[in-house]
């Protein structure tokens, strides 16, 4: 790399990769700074027992930079090329209706569909078909099918997708000189295609800026932006990781683009930590959305759906239904997996205890999913008989949708570590609504459906379309940069990422990073040239294209609901009390908290056995949290699962933390609710559910090291006042109300019955219940078998 350029590129995804094309294209000298590796032709990893070998960012800069946040899990990409190479390839323009909120003045589709056509013309898209070589992949037709049994067909596309469907193992160069060749079906787009046959952003935008003369350093990563003293420009600080090395370079103008998470972390530091950019705005941080990604599968499907032939994603089905903060709108679309992470799937079916069992925290989830990984991924599938085993009737499914886009990206105090916040509360019913669709199409396909680990057991979602953090807005009080991705306050530095998109998309957002980036660079090329009719040389070229959404037919209403059971149950609770630590005669601090516990899918977390159920609120610890609390990031109350006796049950409160220092904390509590022999029950009863053993823990998982601990109660009046915040959502149906009302209290009370009752009178046979009519659907309380949880299935 040069000490200089005209203009400088951070990142090569969707918006640094359009940058670096037209800048180039301009005239401009570029250099283009890359963290991640440039992948040759066949030069993805694909070492199936080594998880080391070339695959995590974490350890030495490999394909997958996969960051668990307590609130939400970022999966990001980190290549040359950025997220094209990891992304499923599909292209779809945000709605007309998805511009009318958060969105500076501007923008809309009339404005951005010369570029989205501008894009589609570069990345050749094109949907799958019968007349490509290959044709359509079984999974592809089972969804037509499952839409069409669903009466769902006219919210059924075929999705354009950014893949070369020509001969395949036959290379021949593309339109930019680039060699490539024909897709082979084999299910590997978002681990990198080994055969050149996506097209990724280094086979089309970057190849031509490379031609232009633009100069790329991989393994280069950005970790300052300083203004220049007395010049306009800016000076980059970044490591080479392949020497080690630290490094400086400058420019007049810079192109931040290296991912909404990793371009607002580099922002904040550059604000709060170094102090070269101390006039960012306010708003930093701010607007972050997940896109509403949901990740389900399903098991045991009537056909083959052959997962690993295929694109990763082919088809689409839009739920659209509700008005206002209620509407819940997303695309669901089917996926594929290699062959070798067969067997790590069907363990989610299959009930190993690694999963099934009871997880508290993050990192529990994710060593139960390395564990797997490393005895599952590479194993190749079994065969009987010449016919494909279960693994062929496996499906994974994609659904995203908008979202309240309304987390905050921050660095903690002292510690100056990245924190997600995430409003998980009021995006349950979004992620609630994907899940029970799931379950619909996992049915229409006459098989089950499931869930991953991290969100059935701590409901904490996994996101590979992060947004926000920079947004644009016509006002630094409202965002970061001017609707042109200028950073206000700060000429010539540019978020052009999606980090500057505003609102969730609701679709796969790689077309609108990239038509948005088309769109800005263009005015700034305009600008920094003096060339007002500047424009792309391959605007001549493009021609409109329709998108699929455009022809989905909502029917009047919305579309149905979906069938799967999707009623839930909420309420809040408030304990106070006192925790001293270890230290003689220590002073014991107040403490309480005040959480609302909800169960999104009442049904799925009564047949759980871990029970658990969403819980959000703030805690209060004395010189800990600080006078306002502290907000529960990612917490978890388990309801009632199993002790260690058999007439003996806990309720778990896993209410992870920061303190006032920006360290991790972890508010561990256990109700143990047990029979101590007192002659009035009630009193056993009452103390048993209203106590809890506390711990104030450092870190955020179970295991770390006390603090303080003590006992929290809930006393008369709280109680009094829980009983009146208890609500059934996801239906307005007084009947269906006052069903999972009373299936919750059937529940509650054979599980207190089966603790302090049961065990205290002797075993007296019932021969007078039947066995059918309304009879039968009593409880069953006066058993003597051990606790099962058919008992809650009326």
């Amino acid at each position: 790399m040069r000490r200089s350029y005209d203009a400088l590129v951070i990142g090569t995804g969707f918006g640094g990769a359009v940058s670096a094309c037209r800048l180039s294209q301009a005239g401009l000298r570029v250099g283009v700074l890359e963290r991640g590796r440039r992948y040759p032709l066949g030069g993805f990893p694909r070492d199936w027992d080594n998880p080391l070998n070339g695959w995590l960012w974490s350890k030495d800069q490999g394909l997958f930079d996969v960051r668990p946040f307590s609130e939400m899990t970022v999966v990001q990409g980190a290549s040359y090329g950025g997220g094209s190479h990891l992304y499923a390839n599909v292209h779809l323009r945000v709605p007309e209706d998805g511009f009318e909120r958060g969105w500076p003045s501007g923008y809309g589709r009339a404005a951005l569909d010369p570029y989205y056509d501008l894009v589609a013309w570069m990345l050749d898209l094109t949907p799958v078909s019968e007349r490509q070589p290959l044709g359509l992949p079984p999974k592809t037709m089972a969804m037509r099918e499952a839409a069409r049994a669903m009466g769902r067909e006219g919210q059924f596309a075929l999705l354009p997708l950014a893949v070369d469907f020509g001969e395949p193992e036959v290379m021949r160069p593309n339109k930019f000189g680039v060699p490539q060749s024909g897709c082979r079906h084999c299910g590997e787009c978002d681990i990198g295609c080994n055969f050149q046959a996506k097209n990724t952003l280094d086979l089309n935008y970057l190849a031509v800026a490379e031609q232009r003369g633009a100069e790329v350093g991989t393994r280069c990563e950005v970790t300052r932006i300083e203004p220049l003293s007395g010049v306009t420009g800016y000076r980059l600080t970044y490591t080479d990781h392949a020497t080690g090395a630290s490094q400086t370079v400058s420019a007049p103008v810079v192109v931040l683009a290296a991912g909404a998470v990793n371009s607002t972390e580099l922002l904040l530091r550059c604000r709060d930590e170094y102090g070269t950019l101390p006039e960012l705005s306010e708003r930093l941080g701010h607007r972050y959305s997940g896109n509403g990604d949901y990740l389900g599968f399903a098991f045991g499907t009537d056909k083959a759906l052959e997962p690993s032939r295929g694109p990763v994603i082919t088809s689409g089905i839009v739920h659209d239904r509700g008005t206002g903060s209620g509407r819940r709108w997303f695309v669901f679309q089917e996926g594929a997996f290699p062959r070798e992470v067969a067997g790590l799937i069907r363990l989610l079916d299959e009930g190993d205890p690694r999963f099934a069992g009871l997880l508290r925290s993050q990192d529990e989830a994710l060593a139960a999913i390395r564990s797997a990984g490393r005895e599952r991924i590479g194993a190749r599938p079994e065969r009987t008989d010449g016919m494909d085993v279960a693994d062929e009737h496996t499906a994974v499914f994609l659904a995203m949708g908008r979202d309240t886009a309304d987390g905050r990206i921050s660095l903690l105090p002292v510690s100056r570590e990245l924190r997600i916040s995430w409003n998980l509360g009021d995006n349950l019913g979004l992620y609630e609504t994907e899940e029970r669709f799931c379950a619909d199409v996992a049915a229409a396909l006459g098989g089950r459906s499931g869930t991953n680990p991290l969100w059935r057991s701590l409901h904490i979602p996994v996101s590979v379309h992060n947004l926000g953090g920079c947004v644009m807005a016509d006002d630094p009080a409202d965002g970061v940069t001017d609707a042109g991705g200028e950073v206000f306050g700060y000429p010539n530095l540019f978020v052009l990422d999606g980090g500057c998109l505003p609102e969730a998309t609701g679709v796969n957002p790689s077309f609108t990073i990239a038509a948005v980036a088309e769109r800005n660079i263009e005015a700034a090329i305009r600008r920094i040239t003096d060339r007002a009719e500047w424009r792309a040389p391959e605007r001549e070229f493009a021609v409109p294209v329709p998108d699929p959404l455009d022809e989905v037919r909502i029917p009047v209403g919305g579309t149905p609901a979906p069938s799967a059971p999707g009623t839930g149950l909420t309420f809040t609770e408030t304990m106070h009390g006192t925790v001293r630590g270890g230290a003689p005669r220590e002073e014991a601090a107040p403490a309480r908290f005040r959480v609302t516990v909800t169960a999104p899918v009442l049904a799925d977390t009564l047949d759980d056995p871990a029970h658990p159920m969403v819980a959000t609120g703030t805690v209060h610890v004395r010189g800990v949290t600080g006078p306002q609390g502290a907000k529960v990031s990612g917490g978890v109350v388990n309801l009632l699962t199993a002790s260690d006796a058999p007439a003996a049950r806990r309720m778990l409160y896993t209410l992870p933390f920061f303190g006032a220092d920006g360290q991790p904390y972890l508010l561990d509590g256990v109700k143990d609710v047990r029979d101590h022999g007192r002659i009035d029950v009630w009193d056993d009863i009452w103390d048993a559910t209203t106590t809890l053993h506390t711990t104030v823990r450092h870190g955020h998982t179970p295991d770390g090291a006390a603090l303080s601990s003590g006992v929290l109660r809930l006393d008369a009046l709280d109680f009094l006042r829980q009983l009146t915040t208890v609500r059934i959502t996801g239906t307005r149906n007084p009947v269906r109300q006052a069903e999972a009302l009373a299936r919750f209290g059937i529940f509650f009370a054979g599980s207190v019955w089966d603790v302090f009752v049961r065990p205290r009178i002797p075993y007296v046979p019932i021969p007078c219940v039947p066995s059918t009519g309304p009879l039968s659907r009593l409880p069953r309380l006066f058993r003597t078998e051990g606790a099962s949880d058919d008992r809650y299935g009326a």
